[in-house]
């Protein structure tokens, strides 16, 4: 992390950020827009694109970003990046397809339109990073290719369980030895949890109640884990793992 901690701060010095747009505004994606804006040096979060606009708004004036304009055409936003203002929007092709933004993080947990947009970017030259295990782990290898033939970078997140977990991996392996089993144990895990039962947690936490469920059920970690066999080569070891 020192290599990549002192690029930022360079890149940051030398008023060359990393101008990055995010594709989903959700519980993660507010999450996100906090890391970059306030904790991230040598990135800059220039736009934001959400079906309902009303939470790009709320992700930028949690990370106390308070000089950002709607925008619906391609000229508006890239004048924007231009004079150094923050955008939002409720159109993500305007995103992938924009001058003078470098990468695009995905951030909806939807699966077809994430891979719309995701081709998109790649197909206009934008570096993508996945925070959608559900994308990652369905086509996430046929995406690959089409990043590599683009000469763009598609990856997972680091911060999240696969990006986590490879990191572990890369430990394991540093130290001269084989990795045979990389696991996701969560003591939360019921495989009988469904929407209605995980509504209450959800209104707390300002969350999706199929979401939530997603996580106490087992079927994200079994995204997640696919992710990780993807990037390893390892198997899973049974149907449903």
């Amino acid at each position: 992390m020192i290599i990549i901690d002192t690029a930022l701060k360079q890149l940051e010095a030398a008023n060359t950020p990393i101008r990055v747009a995010m594709i989903g505004a959700g519980f993660m994606g507010k999450a996100i827009a906090l890391q970059i804006c306030s904790f991230t040096p040598g990135m800059e979060l220039v736009a934001i694109s959400n079906r309902r606009l009303q939470k790009a708004v709320l992700a930028y004036e949690d990370a106390g970003i308070t000089d950002f304009q709607e925008v619906t055409t391609i000229e508006q936003l890239e004048d924007n990046i231009r004079h150094k203002r923050y955008s939002i929007t409720n159109d993500p092709f305007l995103v992938c397809r924009a001058a003078g933004i470098d990468v695009v993080i995905e951030v909806t947990g939807a699966i077809e339109f994430g891979a719309e947009v995701t081709l998109a970017a790649i197909e206009n030259g934008k570096h993508v990073v996945l925070m959608n295990a559900e994308l990652d782990g369905t086509v996430g290898p046929i995406l690959k290719k089409y990043a590599e033939k683009a000469g763009v970078v598609l990856t997972n997140s680091d911060g999240d369980q696969p990006g986590v977990t490879m990191n572990l991996y890369r430990f394991v392996k540093s130290m001269g030895l084989k990795p045979v089993l990389c696991g996701n144990m969560k003591g939360l895990h019921d495989p009988y949890r469904n929407p209605t039962t995980q509504e209450g947690f959800a209104m707390k936490w300002g969350q999706k109640p199929a979401m939530v469920s997603s996580f106490a059920d087992g079927s994200k970690i079994s995204f997640e884990q696919a992710i990780i066999a993807n990037g390893t080569g390892m198997r899973v070891a049974k149907r449903g793992m």
